[in-house]
C-alpha cells in the first residue's frame, strides 16, 4: 500500500486509448475471413478441388511432403497451372469480394435496426413518459453538461428492470442512454449512485466508442449466420465423402485444420472483444471520475479475497471470459490506472495469432498476378499496420507511464514473446507452412517467427524509451508516430519475406547444396577440385541472401538505427519537456524522468575503434586472395565470387564484433546501441573497401583483381554495390544477435523501489549539438541512399530451368504404392493425354486421306497448300506433347517420349520438305509420323480402361 501510495499517478489520457485500432483488428478479421471462407464453401460446391492435375504431373497427396509437392508443381510449372486453369478452375474471382460486400451490407442493415430493435423488443419508453416535471431530465441535462456533450442524447427507461444499473447503446451520432427503472426509482434515495452511473455511461459517449464497439458486434453476428454455419455445415458433409477417398491419409491433416480454423476464430474474436470491453469500461469509469463521480457510491458486493494458487490461476482464467471487469480491478484502476498501461499478455496473443489470418486470407481477394508485385504486397501493409497499431501503441503507454511514474520500463521482449507464439500458432491453423502434414517439414523455421516477434518488441520499447526521455515537445504524439512508422515499415518488410521466402522455407525446406554448387560452377565457371569448402559454403547461403538485399529490406534496416540516431539532434536541457504537462504533479515530472546517459557516449568510442578494424579485416582478405591469385583473363569469375564473399563475411565480422563491444557496457538501450554501432561501421567499412578497390593494384600484396597501379572508382563502386545491401542488412541481424546474447548474459539485478525516482534533476550533457546533428545528417544521407543504391542495382532474375528446379529442390521419382501410380496414369490421360491423341488421329486420318486423293488423281508430287498445314498442325501437337507432363510410369514415359520426338521430327521434316521440294525427306517424315502413331498406340494399350 505504501508504494502505491508514493507513485506519481499519470494522467490516462496522456496517450490514446489504443482500443480503436483494436477493434479495427477485429472488424478487418471478420470482413476479409467472410469473402476467403465463402470461397472455400463456393470451391468446394464448384469442384474446384481436386487433385487430378497433382496426380498427372506424378504427385502423391497420400505419402508426398510438402517440399514434394511443391517441386512437382515448380518443375512442370506451366503445364500443371494450365491443366488447373483447364479442368481444375478456381471459383469466380468477384466470388471473396461479393462475400465481403455481402457481409459488410448484412451488417450496416442490422447496424441501423439494432437500436430501433432493442427499443421495441425491450419496450422502452421515452424519458418524458414517467418524467411528468422533467426534474430527471434537467439533471441528465446538466450531466451532460458537465461531461461535455454538445446535447442530451436521448434517454429511454426500462421500467420493467428492476437493477439500479444504465446501458448505452447505438451510435457516436445517436447514442441512447437506457435508464433500469430501478436505477431511476432510487434516483433521490441514492443520488450519488444516478450520477455515477449516468457519468459512466456519458463516458462512453464521450470517448466516442459506441459505433465501433456496436459494428463488432453486428459484424461478429452476421458473420456467424452467413459463413461461418454454412462453411462448417459445408465441412462436416464433406468429410464422409473424403474419408472414403484413396486420399484421406493426406486429407486429414488439411480438413482438421479447416475444421480448427472457426474453433480458433470464435475464441480469438470472443477473447480480443471481451478484453477490449474490459478496458473501455475502465476508461470509462476514470472519465466519470474525473467529472466528480464517486464509484465507491455503486451498489457493487466486493469479493471475498481469493486464496490460493489454483483459485487465483481459475479465477484469472474466469476474468479472460468476462466482457466487465471485475470490480476490484475497477476500484484499483480509479487509484492508480496503471493496468490500463500494462503490456498484458492475451491481446499479444490474440494479435500475433490474428497476423496470419488476416495476410492469408486479405491474399485471396487478389488474382494470381499480383504475387510479386506491389499489389500482392499489400496484404502485408495491412497485417503490419495493424499489429504495429495494436501491439506498438501498448509498448509505446507502458513506456510512458513507466518512465513518468519513475519505474523500470518495459523491455518488450515478454510481450514479443506473446506476440510471436500468437503468430506461430495462427500459422498452424492455416495450410501456408504445411498441407499435408500436421506439422511443417521444417517446424524450426517457424523460430524465426518467435524472433521476429521479440526483435520488434525490444526495439520498440527500447525506441520509445529513448525518446520519451529525449522528446522536447509540447506532445508525445509526433514522437510515437515516429516511432510506430518506422515498426510499421520494419514488419511489412518482415511479412513480405515470410510471403515470399519464409514460409516457403518452413514448408519445403532448404535447397539442395549440392545442386547449387553445379549452377555456381556454370555461372561462374568454377571446377569441382577449386576450393570445394568455398563452393559448398556459398551454395547453401547464397539462396538466402538473395531476398535480402531488396530496397524495402534496406528501408527497415536504415529505420531500425535511423530513428534513434535523430535523438542525437535535441537541444539538452534542465526544464521539464513540455508534454508532460498535466501527466504528473508539478514536483513529480522531471525527477522522473532522471538523467540520461546519451548513447554517443557508448557508441563513438567503439565506432572509432571499429571502422579502422573493419579496413583492416578487408586488407587480411585481399592478401589472402593475393596468394592464389590466377590470370587476369580468369579473375572475372569463381576469384571473383569468393573475393566478393570472403569481403562480406569480413565486414559483416567487423560489425557484429562492434555491436558486442558496444553492448557490454550498455545498460540502457543494449539493442539501439548494437543497431547504431554495427551500421556506422559497416558503413565505414564499406567507404573503405570502396577506397581499397579503388586502388586495387597500387599495393602489391594487396593486389587481387587489377592488373597495374591504377585510380579506378567505376569498377570499385560496382564491388562495393553488389554487397552494400547484404552488408547492412546481415549486420543489422548480428547486432540483434548480439545484443540479445549479451542481454541473456548481463541479466540486470533486481532492484527494490523505482528506478530512477530518487535521482537528483540536473542539466544533461551537453557535448558539441552542431557537430552532432553534422555527423547525424551524413549518417542519414547514407542510410537514406541505401536503399536507392540497391533499388538501381537490382536485377530481376530470369525464370529457372527445368533443370535447375530439378538441382536446387531435389526432384525424384518417390516410391508410390500401386493404387496411385494407377491414378496418377488415369488423371495423366484424362488431364491432357486422350486429348492430345485425338488431336494427333485426327490428324493421321486427314492425312491418310490426302495421301490416297493425291495417288487417286495421278500426281507424282504431293501439294504443298494441302500438306503443309496439316504437317504444321502435327508439329504443333508434338510441342503440345512436350509442354503437357510427363507420363508417370517408366514403360509409358519411354514410348510417350518416342512419340514427342518422332512426331516433331516429322512435323518438321515434312515442312522442310515441301519448302525444298525433296521427295526423299518427305518420305522420311511420312515414315517419322507413322513411327510417331505407333508410339502413341503404345501409350494408349497401357492406359485404364
Amino acid at each position: 500500500m505504501t508504494a502505491t501510495a508514493s507513485a506519481p499517478r499519470i494522467d490516462e489520457r496522456t496517450m490514446g486509448a489504443g482500443t480503436t485500432v483494436r477493434f479495427v483488428l477485429l472488424l478487418t478479421l471478420l470482413l476479409v475471413s467472410s469473402g476467403s471462407m465463402m470461397q472455400v464453401v463456393a470451391r468446394g460446391y464448384h469442384g474446384g478441388y481436386g487433385y487430378g492435375c497433382l496426380l498427372a504431373a506424378g504427385g502423391d497427396p497420400t505419402q508426398g511432403t510438402d517440399r514434394g509437392i511443391s517441386a512437382r508443381i515448380i518443375a512442370n510449372h506451366d503445364a500443371y497451372w494450365a491443366c488447373v486453369d483447364r479442368y481444375e478452375p478456381a471459383a469466380p474471382w468477384w466470388l471473396p469480394l461479393l462475400g465481403l460486400v455481402l457481409v459488410a451490407a448484412a451488417a450496416v442493415a442490422l447496424f441501423l435496426a439494432l437500436p430501433h430493435w432493442k427499443v421495441r423488443r425491450r419496450r422502452l419508453v421515452p424519458l418524458d413518459v414517467i418524467d411528468h416535471d422533467g426534474e430527471i431530465g434537467r439533471r441528465m441535462a446538466e450531466l451532460a453538461a458537465v461531461a461535455g456533450l454538445a446535447r442530451v442524447p436521448r434517454i429511454v427507461v426500462d421500467l420493467t428492470a428492476a437493477t439500479t444499473d444504465a446501458v448505452v447503446f447505438g451510435s457516436d451520432r445517436r447514442p441512447i442512454v437506457c435508464l433500469h427503472g430501478g436505477l431511476v426509482a432510487r434516483r433521490t434515495a441514492d443520488p450519488g449512485g444516478f450520477r455515477a452511473r449516468a457519468m459512466h455511461e456519458f463516458a462512453h459517449i464521450r470517448n466516442r466508442d459506441l459505433t465501433i464497439t456496436y459494428a463488432t458486434v453486428v459484424v461478429w453476428r452476421v458473420f456467424v449466420v452467413l459463413v461461418l454455419l454454412p462453411y462448417v455445415v459445408w465441412y462436416l458433409t464433406a468429410i464422409p465423402t473424403s474419408a472414403r477417398s484413396p486420399f484421406w491419409p493426406g486429407e486429414t491433416a488439411f480438413t482438421t485444420r479447416g475444421l480448427l480454423l472457426p474453433v480458433c476464430m470464435i475464441l480469438l474474436v470472443y477473447l480480443a472483444r471481451s478484453d477490449v470491453l474490459r478496458s473501455r469500461e475502465i476508461h470509462a469509469d476514470l472519465a466519470a471520475t474525473r467529472w466528480g463521480a464517486d464509484l465507491r457510491s455503486l451498489a457493487f458486493t466486493m469479493p471475498a479475497p481469493v486464496t490460493g494458487r489454483l483459485r487465483r490461476a481459475l479465477g484469472s482464467f474466469v476474468e479472460l471470459w468476462r466482457m466487465h471487469p471485475r470490480w476490484t480491478l475497477r476500484r484499483d484502476a480509479v487509484t492508480d490506472p496503471a493496468a490500463l498501461f500494462g503490456v498484458q499478455a492475451l491481446p499479444m496473443f490474440l494479435t500475433g495469432a490474428a497476423a496470419p489470418l488476416i495476410d492469408v486470407q486479405v491474399a485471396e481477394y487478389l488474382p494470381p498476378a499480383a504475387s510479386g508485385t506491389w499489389l500482392g504486397r499489400l496484404p502485408a501493409l495491412l497485417v503490419a499496420g495493424l499489429v504495429t497499431g495494436v501491439a506498438g501503441i501498448a509498448l509505446w503507454r507502458a513506456v510512458v507511464h513507466a518512465v513518468l511514474t519513475g519505474r523500470r520500463a518495459p523491455s518488450g521482449v515478454r510481450a514479443g514473446l506473446w506476440l510471436g507464439a500468437g503468430a506461430v500458432a495462427g500459422e498452424l491453423v492455416l495450410n501456408r507452412v504445411t498441407v499435408l502434414r500436421w506439422f511443417p517439414d521444417h517446424p524450426v523455421v517457424l523460430a524465426l517467427v518467435l524472433f521476429a516477434g521479440v526483435a520488434f518488441a525490444w526495439w520498440t520499447a527500447q525506441c520509445a524509451e529513448l525518446w520519451v526521455r529525449a522528446w522536447p515537445g509540447r506532445t508525445i504524439r509526433p514522437a510515437m508516430l515516429l516511432g510506430l512508422a518506422a515498426a510499421w515499415l520494419v514488419l511489412f518488410s518482415w511479412f513480405v519475406w515470410w510471403q515470399s521466402e519464409g514460409a516457403l522455407l518452413a514448408s519445403t525446406g532448404t535447397v539442395d547444396p549440392a545442386g547449387m554448387q553445379v549452377i555456381l560452377r556454370e555461372l561462374y565457371g568454377a571446377s569441382p577440385e577449386e576450393h570445394p569448402a568455398v563452393q559448398s559454403a556459398i551454395g547453401a547461403v547464397w539462396p538466402f541472401l538473395t531476398s535480402l538485399d531488396t530496397p524495402l529490406v534496406l528501408s527497415a534496416v536504415m529505420a531500425l538505427w535511423v530513428v534513434p540516431l535523430l535523438t542525437w539532434t535535441f537541444r539538452p536541457t534542465t526544464a521539464p519537456p513540455p508534454w508532460t504537462l498535466g501527466s504528473l504533479p508539478e514536483t513529480s515530472r522531471w525527477e522522473a524522468l532522471g538523467k540520461e546517459v546519451p548513447l554517443q557516449r557508448r557508441v563513438l568510442p567503439v565506432v572509432l575503434l571499429g571502422i579502422p578494424a573493419s579496413w583492416a579485416a578487408v586488407a587480411v582478405v585481399m592478401g589472402y586472395m593475393h596468394t592464389w591469385q590466377p590470370p587476369p583473363a580468369d579473375r572475372a569469375g569463381f576469384y571473383a565470387l569468393v573475393y566478393q564473399a570472403w569481403t562480406l563475411v569480413a565486414l559483416v565480422t567487423a560489425a557484429a564484433a562492434a555491436a558486442v563491444v558496444a553492448s557490454v557496457p550498455a545498460s540502457r538501450h543494449r539493442l539501439l546501441v548494437a543497431l547504431i554501432t554495427a551500421e556506422v561501421v559497416a558503413l565505414g567499412g564499406l567507404a573503405g573497401r570502396f577506397v581499397f578497390a579503388a586502388a586495387d593494384g597500387c599495393f602489391q600484396p594487396l593486389n587481387t583483381l587489377a592488373v597495374r597501379c591504377h585510380w579506378l572508382p567505376d569498377p570499385a563502386w560496382t564491388l562495393v554495390q553488389s554487397i552494400m545491401g547484404y552488408v547492412l542488412v546481415l549486420a543489422a541481424v548480428a547486432a540483434v544477435l548480439a545484443a540479445g546474447i549479451v542481454s541473456a548474459a548481463r541479466r540486470p539485478r533486481p532492484r527494490t523501489g523505482r528506478a530512477t525516482r530518487d535521482l537528483p534533476p540536473g542539466p544533461r550533457p551537453t557535448g558539441r549539438l552542431a557537430a552532432r546533428r553534422a555527423a547525424t545528417a551524413v549518417l542519414c544521407a547514407a542510410a537514406v541512399a541505401a536503399p536507392l543504391v540497391a533499388a538501381a542495382q537490382q536485377e530481376s532474375p530470369g525464370p529457372a530451368t527445368l533443370s535447375q528446379v530439378q538441382r536446387v529442390v531435389g526432384l525424384d521419382d518417390a516410391v508410390v504404392s500401386a493404387e496411385i501410380r494407377q491414378l496418377q496414369v488415369k488423371a495423366w490421360w484424362a488431364h491432357g493425354g486422350w486429348d492430345l491423341r485425338e488431336r494427333y488421329r485426327t490428324d493421321v486420318v486427314r492425312l491418310s486421306k490426302s495421301l490416297n486423293d493425291a495417288a487417286q488423281a495421278g500426281r507424282g508430287s504431293v501439294e504443298p497448300a494441302i500438306f503443309g498445314p496439316l504437317c504444321a498442325h502435327m508439329g504443333e501437337i508434338a510441342r503440345d506433347a512436350g509442354r503437357y507432363f510427363d507420363a508417370p510410369d517408366q514403360e509409358t514415359r519411354a514410348f510417350w517420349r518416342t512419340f514427342v520426338t518422332q512426331a516433331g521430327n516429322g512435323g518438321r521434316n515434312c515442312r522442310k520438305s515441301l519448302a525444298d521440294e525433296n521427295g526423299d525427306l518427305f518420305i522420311t517424315s511420312m515414315n517419322e509420323l507413322i513411327e510417331a502413331g505407333k508410339a502413341l498406340e503404345a501409350v494408349t494399350a497401357r492406359m485404364p480402361r
